[in-house]
Protein backbone atom coordinates (compact mmCIF):
# COMPACT_ATOMS: atom_id res chain seq x y z
CA UNK A 1 0.00 0.00 0.00
CA UNK A 2 2.63 2.34 0.79
CA UNK A 3 4.49 1.92 -2.57
CA UNK A 4 0.76 2.82 -4.21
CA UNK A 5 0.78 5.88 -2.28
CA UNK A 6 4.47 6.93 -3.24
CA UNK A 7 3.52 6.49 -7.10
CA UNK A 8 0.35 8.24 -6.54
CA UNK A 9 2.01 10.96 -4.81
CA UNK A 10 4.50 10.87 -7.71
CA UNK A 11 1.70 10.81 -10.35
CA UNK A 12 0.14 14.35 -8.70
CA UNK A 13 3.04 15.90 -8.22
CA UNK A 14 4.72 15.45 -11.74
CA UNK A 15 5.66 18.27 -13.96
CA UNK A 16 3.04 19.39 -16.70
CA UNK A 17 3.56 17.93 -20.26
CA UNK A 18 4.05 20.32 -22.91
CA UNK A 19 1.56 20.06 -25.72
CA UNK A 20 2.28 20.81 -29.01
CA UNK A 21 -0.07 20.70 -32.06
CA UNK A 22 1.46 21.09 -35.79
CA UNK A 23 0.05 20.25 -38.99
CA UNK A 24 2.06 17.52 -41.10
CA UNK A 25 3.05 19.84 -43.63
CA UNK A 26 5.18 21.73 -41.11
CA UNK A 27 6.31 18.29 -39.18
CA UNK A 28 7.30 16.95 -42.84
CA UNK A 29 9.08 20.27 -43.60
CA UNK A 30 11.21 20.86 -40.13
CA UNK A 31 12.23 17.14 -40.75
CA UNK A 32 13.18 17.99 -44.37
CA UNK A 33 11.11 15.24 -45.88
CA UNK A 34 8.57 15.36 -49.02
CA UNK A 35 4.81 15.59 -47.48
CA UNK A 36 2.83 12.19 -47.67
CA UNK A 37 0.18 11.97 -50.95
CA UNK A 38 -3.11 12.14 -48.98
CA UNK A 39 -4.93 10.67 -52.02
CA UNK A 40 -2.95 7.63 -52.72
CA UNK A 41 -1.95 6.61 -49.11
CA UNK A 42 -1.67 3.05 -48.15
CA UNK A 43 -1.44 1.14 -45.10
CA UNK A 44 2.19 -0.27 -44.21
CA UNK A 45 5.96 0.50 -45.21
CA UNK A 46 5.66 3.98 -47.49
CA UNK A 47 8.70 6.70 -47.73
CA UNK A 48 6.42 9.04 -45.46
CA UNK A 49 6.68 7.04 -42.32
CA UNK A 50 10.32 5.73 -42.96
CA UNK A 51 11.60 8.72 -40.43
CA UNK A 52 9.31 7.51 -37.43
CA UNK A 53 11.16 4.00 -38.08
CA UNK A 54 14.86 3.47 -36.20
CA UNK A 55 16.02 2.97 -39.91
CA UNK A 56 16.32 6.36 -40.42
CA UNK A 57 17.12 7.98 -37.33
CA UNK A 58 20.09 9.84 -36.90
CA UNK A 59 21.17 10.33 -32.65
CA UNK A 60 20.86 14.57 -32.51
CA UNK A 61 24.26 16.03 -31.22
CA UNK A 62 22.78 18.75 -29.24
CA UNK A 63 20.13 19.58 -26.51
CA UNK A 64 18.15 21.85 -28.77
CA UNK A 65 17.86 19.19 -31.98
CA UNK A 66 16.74 16.69 -29.17
CA UNK A 67 14.12 18.57 -27.62
CA UNK A 68 12.78 19.41 -30.88
CA UNK A 69 12.61 15.91 -32.14
CA UNK A 70 8.86 14.61 -33.05
CA UNK A 71 8.74 11.41 -30.82
CA UNK A 72 5.67 9.58 -31.32
CA UNK A 73 5.19 7.03 -28.59
CA UNK A 74 2.40 5.45 -29.92
CA UNK A 75 3.06 2.56 -32.92
CA UNK A 76 -0.26 3.41 -35.19
CA UNK A 77 1.42 6.82 -35.67
CA UNK A 78 1.75 7.14 -39.43
CA UNK A 79 1.37 3.38 -40.22
CA UNK A 80 -2.52 3.47 -41.87
CA UNK A 81 -1.97 7.52 -43.17
CA UNK A 82 -1.23 10.99 -41.19
CA UNK A 83 -4.06 13.02 -39.75
CA UNK A 84 -4.30 16.46 -40.92
CA UNK A 85 -2.50 17.79 -37.49
CA UNK A 86 -0.65 15.81 -34.80
CA UNK A 87 -0.64 16.88 -31.28
CA UNK A 88 2.59 15.40 -29.40
CA UNK A 89 4.09 15.76 -25.97
CA UNK A 90 7.16 18.20 -26.70
CA UNK A 91 10.56 16.04 -25.90
CA UNK A 92 11.22 18.73 -22.89
CA UNK A 93 9.77 18.78 -19.27
CA UNK A 94 9.98 21.20 -16.65
CA UNK A 95 11.94 19.02 -13.42
CA UNK A 96 11.92 20.47 -10.18
CA UNK A 97 15.18 21.54 -8.93
CA UNK A 98 16.40 21.97 -5.03
CA UNK A 99 16.15 26.25 -5.82
CA UNK A 100 11.98 25.78 -6.84
CA UNK A 101 10.53 23.07 -5.11
CA UNK A 102 7.80 23.23 -3.34
CA UNK A 103 7.62 22.18 0.14
CA UNK A 104 5.40 18.92 -0.09
CA UNK A 105 7.41 18.07 -3.43
CA UNK A 106 10.79 18.38 -0.50
CA UNK A 107 9.16 16.10 1.20
CA UNK A 108 9.73 13.10 -0.90
CA UNK A 109 13.11 14.35 -2.49
CA UNK A 110 14.90 14.31 1.30
CA UNK A 111 13.54 10.74 2.00
CA UNK A 112 14.98 8.82 -0.91
CA UNK A 113 18.13 11.70 -1.13
CA UNK A 114 19.10 9.72 2.48
CA UNK A 115 21.12 6.80 1.69
CA UNK A 116 20.17 5.18 4.47
CA UNK A 117 16.55 5.43 4.10
CA UNK A 118 17.11 3.74 0.65
CA UNK A 119 19.31 1.13 1.81
CA UNK A 120 16.63 0.33 4.56
CA UNK A 121 13.71 0.42 1.60
CA UNK A 122 15.29 -2.01 -0.72
CA UNK A 123 15.59 -4.19 2.29
CA UNK A 124 12.13 -4.61 3.29
CA UNK A 125 11.28 -5.00 -0.35
CA UNK A 126 13.35 -7.77 -0.07
CA UNK A 127 11.63 -9.49 3.03
CA UNK A 128 8.49 -8.66 1.75
CA UNK A 129 8.94 -10.67 -1.34
CA UNK A 130 10.39 -13.56 0.79
CA UNK A 131 6.89 -13.86 2.31
CA UNK A 132 4.78 -13.60 -0.58
CA UNK A 133 6.57 -14.77 -3.41
CA UNK A 134 5.32 -12.12 -5.87
CA UNK A 135 6.15 -11.84 -9.60
CA UNK A 136 7.06 -8.99 -10.96
CA UNK A 137 5.50 -6.25 -8.85
CA UNK A 138 4.05 -3.16 -11.28
CA UNK A 139 3.25 -0.93 -8.04
CA UNK A 140 6.97 -0.91 -7.44
CA UNK A 141 8.01 -0.08 -11.01
CA UNK A 142 5.32 2.94 -11.31
CA UNK A 143 6.58 4.27 -8.03
CA UNK A 144 10.59 3.95 -9.21
CA UNK A 145 9.34 5.39 -12.57
CA UNK A 146 7.57 8.44 -10.56
CA UNK A 147 10.40 8.95 -8.81
CA UNK A 148 12.85 9.31 -11.69
CA UNK A 149 10.84 11.10 -13.67
CA UNK A 150 10.01 13.84 -10.70
CA UNK A 151 13.33 13.85 -9.87
CA UNK A 152 16.13 13.19 -12.48
CA UNK A 153 19.31 11.46 -12.00
CA UNK A 154 19.82 13.05 -8.82
CA UNK A 155 18.41 10.27 -7.08
CA UNK A 156 20.37 7.91 -9.40
CA UNK A 157 23.85 6.91 -7.45
CA UNK A 158 22.13 5.53 -4.41
CA UNK A 159 20.05 3.65 -6.45
CA UNK A 160 23.01 2.32 -8.61
CA UNK A 161 24.93 1.61 -5.60
CA UNK A 162 22.31 -0.76 -4.47
CA UNK A 163 21.24 -2.21 -7.29
CA UNK A 164 25.14 -3.91 -7.21
CA UNK A 165 24.69 -5.16 -3.83
CA UNK A 166 21.20 -6.71 -4.83
CA UNK A 167 22.98 -8.71 -8.21
CA UNK A 168 25.89 -9.54 -6.25
CA UNK A 169 23.79 -11.68 -3.96
CA UNK A 170 25.12 -14.65 -2.28
CA UNK A 171 22.42 -16.14 -0.77
CA UNK A 172 20.95 -18.54 -2.99
CA UNK A 173 17.40 -18.47 -1.06
CA UNK A 174 17.74 -14.47 -1.41
CA UNK A 175 19.13 -14.32 -5.32
CA UNK A 176 15.60 -14.42 -6.87
CA UNK A 177 13.73 -11.67 -4.63
CA UNK A 178 17.28 -9.47 -5.16
CA UNK A 179 16.85 -9.20 -8.83
CA UNK A 180 13.29 -9.32 -8.99
CA UNK A 181 13.67 -5.50 -7.15
CA UNK A 182 16.72 -4.55 -9.06
CA UNK A 183 14.53 -5.57 -12.51
CA UNK A 184 12.02 -3.17 -11.05
CA UNK A 185 14.40 -0.26 -9.94
CA UNK A 186 15.96 -0.45 -13.39
CA UNK A 187 12.54 -0.57 -15.47
CA UNK A 188 11.70 2.85 -13.70
CA UNK A 189 14.79 4.14 -14.55
CA UNK A 190 14.26 3.58 -18.35
CA UNK A 191 10.62 4.68 -18.12
CA UNK A 192 11.16 7.63 -16.11
CA UNK A 193 13.85 9.23 -17.92
CA UNK A 194 11.57 9.67 -20.82
CA UNK A 195 12.16 13.66 -21.04
CA UNK A 196 15.49 13.31 -19.25
CA UNK A 197 18.37 16.13 -21.03
CA UNK A 198 20.39 14.12 -23.88
CA UNK A 199 23.52 14.99 -20.52
CA UNK A 200 21.22 12.97 -17.96
CA UNK A 201 20.84 10.40 -20.34
CA UNK A 202 24.84 9.80 -21.44
CA UNK A 203 25.27 9.38 -17.61
CA UNK A 204 22.43 7.19 -17.42
CA UNK A 205 23.57 4.23 -19.86
CA UNK A 206 26.97 4.94 -19.11
CA UNK A 207 26.35 2.88 -16.31
CA UNK A 208 23.13 0.85 -17.18
CA UNK A 209 24.86 -0.46 -19.97
CA UNK A 210 27.72 -2.45 -18.14
CA UNK A 211 25.28 -3.05 -15.29
CA UNK A 212 22.75 -5.09 -17.40
CA UNK A 213 25.71 -6.72 -19.57
CA UNK A 214 26.80 -8.42 -15.88
CA UNK A 215 23.06 -9.33 -15.11
CA UNK A 216 22.47 -11.07 -19.18
CA UNK A 217 25.77 -12.96 -18.36
CA UNK A 218 24.32 -14.50 -14.78
CA UNK A 219 20.93 -15.41 -15.65
CA UNK A 220 19.19 -18.17 -14.06
CA UNK A 221 15.95 -19.66 -14.27
CA UNK A 222 14.38 -17.89 -10.89
CA UNK A 223 15.52 -14.60 -12.48
CA UNK A 224 15.11 -15.03 -16.46
CA UNK A 225 11.23 -14.17 -16.18
CA UNK A 226 11.74 -10.81 -13.56
CA UNK A 227 14.78 -9.33 -16.23
CA UNK A 228 12.09 -10.15 -19.21
CA UNK A 229 9.40 -7.86 -17.33
CA UNK A 230 11.90 -5.87 -16.69
CA UNK A 231 12.66 -4.79 -20.27
CA UNK A 232 8.93 -5.09 -21.32
CA UNK A 233 7.89 -2.53 -19.29
CA UNK A 234 10.83 -0.65 -19.79
CA UNK A 235 10.74 -0.04 -23.15
CA UNK A 236 6.37 -0.05 -23.34
CA UNK A 237 4.82 2.38 -25.37
CA UNK A 238 8.07 4.43 -26.36
CA UNK A 239 9.35 5.46 -29.39
CA UNK A 240 12.06 3.47 -30.67
CA UNK A 241 14.27 6.52 -31.31
CA UNK A 242 13.91 7.48 -27.60
CA UNK A 243 15.11 3.78 -26.90
CA UNK A 244 17.79 3.48 -29.30
CA UNK A 245 20.59 2.91 -26.30
CA UNK A 246 18.91 -0.12 -25.01
CA UNK A 247 17.98 -1.31 -28.57
CA UNK A 248 21.51 -0.95 -29.20
CA UNK A 249 22.28 -3.04 -25.53
CA UNK A 250 20.20 -5.59 -26.83
CA UNK A 251 21.15 -6.19 -29.92
CA UNK A 252 24.94 -7.30 -28.64
CA UNK A 253 22.81 -9.98 -27.76
CA UNK A 254 22.15 -10.54 -31.16
CA UNK A 255 25.57 -11.07 -32.09
CA UNK A 256 26.72 -12.84 -29.36
CA UNK A 257 28.85 -15.46 -30.40
CA UNK A 258 30.44 -16.74 -27.22
CA UNK A 259 27.76 -18.67 -25.45
CA UNK A 260 27.55 -22.40 -25.16
CA UNK A 261 25.46 -22.51 -22.43
CA UNK A 262 21.57 -23.72 -23.37
CA UNK A 263 20.05 -22.03 -21.19
CA UNK A 264 21.54 -18.54 -21.66
CA UNK A 265 21.71 -18.51 -25.11
CA UNK A 266 17.72 -19.39 -25.32
CA UNK A 267 17.68 -16.64 -22.21
CA UNK A 268 19.10 -14.08 -24.46
CA UNK A 269 16.46 -14.57 -27.14
CA UNK A 270 13.62 -14.99 -24.93
CA UNK A 271 15.24 -10.71 -23.72
CA UNK A 272 15.63 -9.85 -27.76
CA UNK A 273 11.75 -10.81 -28.41
CA UNK A 274 11.01 -8.10 -25.03
CA UNK A 275 11.39 -5.52 -28.77
CA UNK A 276 7.88 -6.84 -30.18
CA UNK A 277 7.38 -3.40 -28.23
CA UNK A 278 8.13 -2.16 -30.84
CA UNK A 279 6.32 -3.72 -33.66
CA UNK A 280 6.31 -2.31 -37.43
CA UNK A 281 9.05 0.36 -36.42
CA UNK A 282 12.65 -1.52 -36.08
CA UNK A 283 12.34 -3.34 -39.28
CA UNK A 284 16.14 -3.63 -39.87
CA UNK A 285 16.44 -5.17 -36.15
CA UNK A 286 14.08 -7.69 -37.24
CA UNK A 287 16.03 -8.45 -40.29
CA UNK A 288 19.01 -8.75 -38.08
CA UNK A 289 17.19 -11.26 -35.96
CA UNK A 290 15.54 -13.40 -38.99
CA UNK A 291 18.85 -13.98 -40.52
CA UNK A 292 20.81 -14.66 -37.21
CA UNK A 293 17.58 -16.87 -36.08
CA UNK A 294 17.75 -18.64 -40.00
CA UNK A 295 21.91 -19.70 -39.32
CA UNK A 296 20.85 -21.24 -35.70
CA UNK A 297 17.86 -23.63 -37.41
CA UNK A 298 20.46 -26.59 -37.28
CA UNK A 299 21.84 -26.00 -34.05
CA UNK A 300 23.04 -29.49 -32.31
CA UNK A 301 20.55 -28.73 -29.17
CA UNK A 302 16.63 -29.53 -29.08
CA UNK A 303 15.70 -26.53 -26.94
CA UNK A 304 17.33 -24.12 -28.95
CA UNK A 305 16.02 -25.29 -31.83
CA UNK A 306 12.15 -25.01 -30.50
CA UNK A 307 13.12 -21.51 -29.31
CA UNK A 308 14.79 -20.64 -32.58
CA UNK A 309 11.63 -21.02 -34.51
CA UNK A 310 9.60 -19.24 -31.92
CA UNK A 311 12.02 -16.25 -32.75
CA UNK A 312 11.71 -16.64 -36.31
CA UNK A 313 8.08 -16.53 -36.33
CA UNK A 314 7.37 -13.53 -34.57
CA UNK A 315 10.46 -11.94 -36.78
CA UNK A 316 8.32 -12.62 -39.78
CA UNK A 317 4.67 -11.24 -38.16
CA UNK A 318 5.41 -7.89 -39.24
CA UNK A 319 5.46 -8.68 -42.90
CA UNK A 320 1.65 -7.71 -42.93
CA UNK A 321 0.13 -6.78 -46.29
CA UNK A 322 -3.08 -4.83 -46.04
CA UNK A 323 -5.62 -4.02 -48.93
CA UNK A 324 -3.60 -1.72 -50.75
CA UNK A 325 -0.84 -1.80 -48.73
CA UNK A 326 2.49 -2.74 -48.60
CA UNK A 327 5.04 -4.37 -46.39
CA UNK A 328 8.79 -4.02 -47.80
CA UNK A 329 11.31 -2.95 -44.87
CA UNK A 330 10.36 -6.38 -42.70
CA UNK A 331 11.70 -9.75 -43.18
CA UNK A 332 9.40 -11.39 -46.06
CA UNK A 333 7.99 -14.54 -44.80
CA UNK A 334 7.94 -16.37 -48.65
CA UNK A 335 11.47 -15.94 -48.85
CA UNK A 336 12.45 -17.33 -45.40
CA UNK A 337 10.01 -20.26 -46.10
CA UNK A 338 11.98 -20.77 -49.32
CA UNK A 339 15.16 -21.05 -47.49
CA UNK A 340 14.23 -23.07 -45.43
CA UNK A 341 12.89 -25.45 -47.44
CA UNK A 342 15.37 -25.19 -49.88
CA UNK A 343 17.98 -26.72 -46.77
CA UNK A 344 15.39 -29.02 -45.86
CA UNK A 345 15.65 -30.04 -49.11
CA UNK A 346 19.31 -30.50 -48.70
CA UNK A 347 18.98 -32.16 -45.61
CA UNK A 348 17.21 -34.74 -46.66
CA UNK A 349 18.87 -35.22 -50.07
CA UNK A 350 22.35 -35.48 -47.98
CA UNK A 351 20.45 -38.28 -45.28
CA UNK A 352 19.45 -40.04 -48.46
CA UNK A 353 23.52 -40.31 -49.76
CA UNK A 354 24.74 -41.28 -46.03
CA UNK A 355 21.75 -41.98 -43.83
CA UNK A 356 23.00 -41.69 -39.80
CA UNK A 357 24.36 -44.97 -38.14
CA UNK A 358 23.00 -46.72 -35.08
CA UNK A 359 25.51 -44.97 -33.02
CA UNK A 360 25.35 -41.81 -34.31
CA UNK A 361 24.61 -39.55 -31.36
CA UNK A 362 20.99 -37.22 -31.36
CA UNK A 363 19.89 -34.36 -29.33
Amino acid sequence: IAEQCVSALCRIQKPPRIYLEKSVHDIFYHIKKPCPDEVFSCPGDRDDNLWITLNDYQPPNTQIEWEQTCFLDKCFHGYYKWPKVLKYPMNKRERYTKETMPEHVAILYNRFMDKNFVTKLIQYMMLADEKNELNFNIHRFRMFKGLFRNFGIDLMDHFMEQLDILIHEKTIEKQEGCHRVAAEIVAGMIRGSKYWTLEMLKKLWQKLIPFLNEVCTNLSPETLLCWGSCFKYGMEDLDPRRMYRLIEFICTLINNQTIVNTFLETSRWFLVLKLTNFEWRIPAIWCTINEHAKEMLDHPYKAIREYIANVLSVSLSFDVKLPNGQSTRNPDANRCIDTICERLHQAIETYRKKPLGKNSTKH
